[in-house]
């Protein structure tokens, strides 16, 4: 099985807020602000699934993987916000920054000139990659960091246009356990760098991206992230990289449960391609996931993945063209490495369809 999946990954090898925060390709594109004060959305995505482990039970359930409700508008030419919440998330809060953890985003974005752009509150990290780019919902089988990265955080980015080019700044609170220190969760901060590039009129587009995130007061992880997409007419192509080092308790992966955090090297690869028919876009999608030990100055595991998606969009009216259905096919071999290569390779096949849209109310 494994030369099979080997095999496929080889053969699949304006400063505004709508230029960064592109939430897909099939839907964030077709959504444009307006002059409109209040634009309410609803964003759902419901599939039935079925996951088939190698040495453990089947689970199978029908299952709302996104439920959200959004907010957005321009209150004067140049000023607009964006409040987006998640109805399926607890409503827990985090004291430093009184937002719901099941509030994604929280923000308001001032245009000074044409040429800067500087956005306050709680937003997306700016992280390269395409990947990170996607809205969740688009997401079906994601990297090991695209499904562990905290995504929002509170703060500011300052954004600066060059032609086609739009170069971030981004200063936000790093209080997670996986980057912040217990003793220093309250002051520690993460600086990011986000190049999004256009080159020969969209034929390249970048997601390169640099990320350094507080840890104690003197030390700090590293993060790069480089996503490169390439365009030839209705076919798309995008490589994605990660790595970078940060705390992290894999204990449910090796089946430690008091393993606890540990100081690890993560890395991550994605190859997408896909081909757009019109109303058909099928997609292919190959990962490749790699966690260091930096304690035991070992490899943990790694894990190599691969996914058949088929979406359909049967609707091109303005108020349905974004519904669509969609199947997949995903698989994934995860190989334990070092203190942990007596373990079973985890093998996984998930198998779902479901339906997806993204509703403007009002």
């Amino acid at each position: 099985m494994k030369k099979y999946l080997l095999v496929a990954i080889m053969l699949i090898s304006g400063i505004t807020a709508s230029a960064q925060y592109r939430e897909s390709q099939t839907i964030w594109d077709q959504l444009v602000w307006d002059d409109e004060k209040l634009n309410i959305l609803f964003d759902t995505r419901i599939d039935f699934q079925d996951l088939v482990h190698r040495h453990a039970d089947d689970e199978i359930a029908f299952k709302g993987q996104t439920v959200r409700l959004w907010l957005v508008g321009e209150i004067v030419p140049g000023i607009r916000y964006r409040l987006r919440h998640r109805l399926n998330k607890a409503e827990s809060t985090i004291p430093r920054d009184n937002y719901s953890g099941a509030t994604d985003h929280a923000w308001i974005s001032f245009d000074i000139g044409t040429r800067w752009n500087i956005i306050v509150g709680k937003q997306s990290v700016m992280i390269g990659t395409f990947e990170n780019d996607y809205n969740g919902a688009d997401v079906y089988q994601g990297t090991m960091v695209f499904n562990d990265l905290d995504a929002s955080k509170t703060g500011v980015n300052v954004a600066y246009r060059a032609g086609k080019q739009i170069f971030n700044f981004q200063v936000t609170n790093s209080d997670t356990p996986q980057f912040a220190s217990e003793e220093y969760d309250n002051r520690a901060l993460a600086f990011n760098f986000l190049w999004v590039g256009d080159l020969f009129n969209e034929t390249i587009r970048t997601r390169w991206g640099y990320g350094t995130f507080q840890h104690t007061k003197t030390k700090f992880y590293n993060w790069v992230t480089l996503g490169t997409q390439f365009n030839f007419g209705r076919f798309t192509t995008e490589f994605d990289y990660y790595g970078g080092n940060r705390q992290m308790d894999y204990g449910y992966m090796v089946n430690v449960s008091e393993l606890g955090y540990r100081y690890v090297h993560d890395q991550s690869i994605s190859l997408h391609c896909e081909y757009n028919f019109g109303k058909w876009r099928p997609f292919v999608k190959g990962i490749w996931d790699k966690r260091y030990d930096k304690i035991f100055e070992s490899t943990a595991y790694r894990s190599l993945g691969i996914e058949a998606v088929a979406e359909y969009y049967p609707f091109t009216g303005t108020r349905t063209k974004d519904l669509r259905f969609h199947a997949a096919y995903a698989y994934k071999n995860t190989d334990f490495r070092g203190p942990y290569s007596g373990l079973r390779n985890g093998e996984t096949h998930t198998f779902l369809i479901g339906t997806r849209w993204m509703f403007k109310v009002k």
